[in-house]
């Protein structure tokens, strides 16, 4: 398989998936808080993306075909030869696992439904899951290309390295990438990265793909892994600090308690969202949210952080764009 060619997907299969109730399909397929890629696609109701098992690439397309209290997913698999009862079998429960379809969040809307800040929010977004299209990977590369850059230049990162690396997905009239697997990107030469103008990324790049080529991650076991310990695992992989391991422990592995970082661009808008001021210490910030919601701090953050990222799809906001400078 050669890295830039297009690669057509025809052959179709079709199953479905039934999330726990309550669930909502376009809040949890589509975060308008990411930085947009070329990795996904997104319409009401519809989303497509590519999944990797072991060296085979299929491309998926998902549908809302339920309510949020009946949910109902229609999964399309796209491939270039017939797809094995098992294969599709991992397919499923590897969507299942990055979108949290299992998760029973009840507790939660029940819990804070008239709170002062997620109150109205989690009417909008009543079933919302924490998720990612990607695998564990793929995130910790994300990562990377977001540490110490502005969300423009992390575009340009990414958008630079599909193009030279990535496999370029064609199905369901739809045209996506797929990211490279680890052991591409470990021939690659640091001075031909760093051409690309992702500057000390680059050896972490190549460092982080040795890491899972030579296996010193564990997905599986990662998975069913204590919070404190998943984080000491995911930190021995080069380049994963606080916050990433951070992202990696609440997007990838669903410990919705994970609270304990933030960014200082974070910083600001949290303290324009939870008290409408320009800056408010971390330590103040983190203290009173861990006590107002406990074990479901990332969680109820989540909410009202991506409910502010959906109003900015109809309405300029002049603040946040400041803060993000796309």
């Amino acid at each position: 398989m050669i890295m830039g060619e297009l690669l057509v997907l025809n052959k179709e299969d079709t199953t479905y998936l039934f999330p726990k109730s309550p669930f909502n399909f376009d809040a949890t397929l589509h975060k308008p808080s990411h930085f947009p890629d070329q990795l996904t696609i997104y319409e009401e109701g519809k989303f497509w993306q590519t999944i990797r098992i072991k060296k085979d690439i299929f491309g998926i397309r998902l549908e809302n075909v339920g309510e949020i209290e009946k949910p109902k997913i229609k999964i399309t698999i796209f491939s270039n030869s017939e797809c094995s009862k098992e294969q599709i079998e991992i397919i499923k429960n590897e969507l299942v696992w990055r979108y949290d379809l299992n998760a029973n969040i009840s507790e939660f809307t029940q819990k804070f439904k008239k709170d002062k800040f997620l109150g109205q929010v989690l009417k909008k977004w009543k079933g919302m899951r924490v998720s990612t299209a990607h695998s564990l990977y793929e995130l910790l590369i994300i990562g990377i290309v977001l540490q110490n850059a502005t969300v423009r230049r992390s575009v340009q990162m990414l958008n630079s390295l599909l193009e030279k690396y990535g496999r370029l997905i064609e199905f369901d009239k739809k045209k996506v990438y797929a990211l490279w697997l680890p052991n591409e990107l470990v021939k690659v030469n640091e001075q031909e990265l760093r051409n690309l103008k992702v500057g000390y990324r680059a050896k972490f790049f190549i460092r982080l793909s040795n890491d899972f080529v030579e296996g010193k991650i564990d997905e599986t076991k990662l998975k069913v892994l204590p919070k404190e310990e998943a984080k000491k695992e995911l930190t021995k992989l080069f380049g994963v600090g606080p916050e990433t391991a951070r992202i990696l422990l609440f997007e990838f592995l669903h410990h919705y308690d994970v609270f304990d970082h933030i960014a200082s661009w974070q910083q600001k808008i949290y303290s324009r969202l939870f008290y409408n001021k320009q800056l408010v210490p971390v330590e103040k910030i983190k203290k009173e949210i861990l006590k107002r919601y406990g074990k479901w701090s990332m969680l109820a953050v989540h909410y009202i952080w991506e409910d502010l990222f959906w109003k900015r799809k109809n309405q300029h906001i002049e603040w946040l764009e400041k803060e993000i400078r796309l």
